[in-house]
């Protein structure tokens, strides 16, 4: 018998007063983990628990996806010798963590290995590994070429694997102390890579799930996707999380293989939209140009729901991108001040740069979704005030659709350093904190000696609650100019929208 690898993306626990957060998606990562198994000749399969519609309550949480009694008949029936388990979000570690006493409890001589950011960041994965006899492994950052060395020193006769201190990018327990080994180099030739193992999702049944990326800008009747072309960010926003996985070194797929990827995502799975999710799709402005004109030739839609750099886009850009089917396009502006942005982000653009992109997109009747941050340390009142007023500008003069988020204090990333030194966390976190943070009408996660969120609020809401802006979801507030152009290019974007008036409400 071959031996058996078993990928798990566990259920989502949510309090009940944060349930309609909740959305499934498509568990890219494992699937690309998948593959590494397949070609290291393993018998893999996944069980992506959030493909059920299942919901189970408690009288203070709500659970998504597969129940526990599911998930152990099929970890039974399968008898793997290794699961490895997704832990992407900082904040679902309890819900991994479950699983993985699951495994253990159906036998515990499972290797179990965890994987994605909450087995990146050594403030999270240290106290796992002291707390719990569950995990074996946490597999460190980019997870397959470190796959792919576990399974290959895998003894199918002693069920262990073998060489741990040797294996670059992972960590674990012995004799009862932590062992950490030496970081793994980012992968530079990304094409080496097999296509993420899709075949192993049940992708029908993901895709006709109710909950499924029900908060992306999803067109009507499509099959959505998301696809990634590129890994790593060479920049260094305060609040941004994604390098303790990619790093910062811009790296890319060639474009035949990305085309390819989707040619056969559309021709045995029927997708025809796509969420190009890289954290910098435009950074090489040549190679994106010469990107998008492939893809406009494969008659699908597609958006970029990371956001791209302002000063990366032209006329050409916006032109092939449009031709080549984008729906909207998003633009981190982070800040409407010059001085917040460059010495408290640390986002290296100009103002000019952003108002450039945003006239580019409006000439060509290109929906401009533009994102904001607000509740930084080091902000002040005024530059609040500032942005606010610089994304009301212009939304009344090139009909932007503008998003505004608080600041996350993301285990691992700058923005959580400096909140913790200077004392400005009002609680010590928990995994559910990190979706209340980010809420504009919920309790404060930080406060400074110059603003707390009860404060943003309230100027928000002086400042939208008015005829002139439609307003949608208070609690990340995203609104547009009152208008005939305004309103036919969130449709585009957004076609769930409605003209509802939202109530202006502050939680605590």
């Amino acid at each position: 018998m071959r031996n058996r690898l078993l990928l798990i993306n566990p259920w989502q626990t949510y309090e009940k007063s944060l349930e309609s957060e909740y959305q499934s998606y498509i568990p890219y990562g494992l699937a690309c983990i998948a593959s590494i198994g397949v070609q290291q000749g393993f018998e893999t399969k996944i069980v992506d628990c959030l493909e059920d519609e299942t919901k189970t309550e408690t009288d203070t949480h709500v659970r998504f996806g597969k129940t526990p009694n599911q998930l152990k008949q099929i970890i039974e029936d399968y008898e793997p010798n290794i699961v490895g388990i997704s832990s992407t979000f900082s904040m679902f570690e309890k819900d991994a963590t479950d699983v993985a006493c699951l495994v253990k409890s159906v036998n515990s001589s499972i290797i179990v290995i965890l994987g994605g950011v909450t087995a990146t960041l050594p403030q999270i994965y240290e106290p796992l590994l002291e707390q719990y006899d569950v995990y074996d492994i946490m597999s460190r950052g980019e997870g397959e070429k470190t796959f792919q060395e576990l399974l290959e020193n895998y003894d199918s006769v002693e069920k262990k694997i073998k060489n741990l201190s040797s294996i670059r990018g992972i960590a674990f327990k012995s004799e009862g102390k932590i062992f950490t080994t030496e970081d793994r180099p980012y992968i530079e030739n990304l094409d080496e890579l097999p296509f993420p193992a899709i075949d192993l999702l049940d992708i029908n049944k993901t895709l006709k799930n109710k909950y499924y990326s029900r908060w992306r800008n999803n067109p009507k009747d499509k099959k959505s996707i998301p696809i990634f072309t590129s890994r790593g960010c060479p920049y260094n926003c305060c609040f941004c999380s994604v390098h303790s996985q990619v790093g910062f070194r811009h790296r890319t797929y060639s474009i035949p293989y990305v085309i390819a990827l989707m040619k056969k995502c559309i021709d045995e799975y029927g997708i025809n939209h796509f969420h190009f999710e890289d954290d910098n799709l435009t950074f090489d402005v040549q190679r994106a140009k010469q990107l998008f004109r492939e893809v406009g030739k494969l008659n699908i839609s597609w958006d970029t729901p990371n956001g791209v750099r302002a000063d990366r886009i032209d006329d050409e850009m916006a032109q092939l991108m449009k031709e080549a089917g984008l729906v909207s396009l998003s633009i981190a502006a982070e800040s409407g001040n010059d001085r917040v942005r460059k010495q408290i982000i640390h986002k290296n653009l100009s103002t000019d740069s952003i108002i450039n992109a945003i006239q580019i997109c409006d000439r060509n009747d290109l929906p401009c979704i533009v994102f904001f941050v607000l509740g930084f340390p080091g902000e002040t009142i005024d530059d609040i005030r500032d942005t606010i007023k610089f994304a009301k500008e212009i939304a009344d003069k090139y009909n932007t659709i503008n998003m505004i988020f608080i600041a996350n204090p993301l285990p691992g990333t700058e923005l959580s350093k400096i909140a913790e030194e200077n004392k400005y966390f009002t609680k010590q976190m928990t995994n559910s904190d990190y979706f209340v943070a980010i809420r504009s009408n919920q309790a404060s996660i930080i406060e400074t000696e110059n603003f707390n969120k009860k404060i943003i609020f309230n100027i928000l809401r002086e400042e939208l609650d008015n005829d002139e802006y439609s307003v949608h979801n208070v609690a990340q507030p995203m609104f547009w100019a009152e208008n005939e152009v305004a309103w036919s290019r969130a449709k585009k974007a957004f076609p769930k929208s409605s003209n509802r008036k939202v109530i202006w409400e502050w939680k605590e």
